[in-house]
């Protein structure tokens, strides 16, 4: 069940999460365990800054990130999109990162 399904947030950890990291009321997951899964790469607080600041598909994915981890936009937080951003949501792979999202151990 994805965070969409559960009406709640979706917050990647940079580390694995614990009760004492877990974000109340979203789906917690390990980001690098996800990535992992997927093949993909790993991500701490710099490398994540910089794919941010470097590829606008990243910035179209995300609601907001820390040192802590990334907070992924969901139906939940954000706003209808208009036309022109459901086109960009749709090309960006923000399915892959909910899928892999899925995969991953959920804590909560």
């Amino acid at each position: 069940m994805n965070a969409d399904e559960q009406n709640k947030g979706l917050f990647l950890h940079f580390e694995k999460p614990t009760p004492k990291t877990a974000k109340k009321d979203m789906l917690n997951i390990d980001l690098n365990k996800a990535m992992a899964n997927a093949g993909g790469e790993t991500f701490d607080y710099g490398t994540f800054t910089a794919a941010f600041e470097t590829d606008p598909r990243v910035k179209t994915m995300v609601k907001n990130f820390s040192k802590d981890g990334v907070e992924v936009k969901t139906k939940n937080t954000v706003e209808d999109p208009g036309p022109e951003d459901s086109a960009v949501a749709a090309d960006t792979g923000q399915s892959d990162v909910t899928q892999m999202a899925q995969q991953a151990v959920d804590i909560s």
